[in-house]
């Protein structure tokens, strides 16, 4: 009887795509970022007290979904760090990830190989890639005094894990407030 049923799994194979709806999502880049803002808009943020280039409320770290939840394997999100800010701490934990440069130059930091030891560095520039591994504890980083820094993130689960800490190998951060 099992020899039967395994002999059946190729054929399950083949018919299970036919049977199963699918569809093609696509998530348009103005629904997931909005445009830079304009000259005006930043005039504006000015006599608000807040930073130029900087989001909605002085958002210096952005980060939207952009595919998550259309299967359990994998989804995309996109991280805009502006000038002269930087991620906080993290890590994804278990999910894996690999970052494309879209735009701007930064660095992506990794933990300190020994206690005392700065933060690992690497170097990221627009078409790069970077793999992160499940649990690492990395920040991105962008030096730049005017471009802002765009990746994307893919994650192997469906949808983002981002666990903060208070420092590198520090007990996780408490959340102040929801992430956006």
């Amino acid at each position: 009887m099992l020899a039967k049923m395994a002999s059946l799994l190729p054929l399950i194979q083949d018919i299970l795509p036919m049977i199963m709806p699918s569809s093609i999502s696509v998530a348009k880049a103005a629904d997931i970022v909005p445009p830079t803002s304009s000259p005006a808009s930043q005039n504006e943020q000015q006599q608000n007290g807040e930073a130029p280039g900087a989001g909605a409320g002085g958002v210096r770290v952005l980060s939207r979904n952009a595919v998550v939840g259309k299967t359990d394997k994998m989804c995309a999100s996109v991280l805009v760090v502006k000038p002269k800010s930087a991620s906080a701490i993290h890590h994804n934990g278990e999910q894996d990830a690999i970052v494309y440069a879209v735009s701007g130059k930064g660095a992506l930091l990794s933990s300190p190989k020994d206690e005392g030891e700065d933060p690992v560095r690497f170097e990221i520039d627009q078409g790069d890639f970077a793999f992160i591994p499940a649990w690492t504890e990395h920040q991105a980083v962008n030096e730049s005094e005017e471009e802002d820094m765009r990746w994307v993130v893919i994650r192997s689960g469906s949808h983002p894990v981002e666990v903060s800490l208070t420092d590198w190998a520090g007990p996780q951060a408490k959340a102040d407030s929801p992430k956006q």
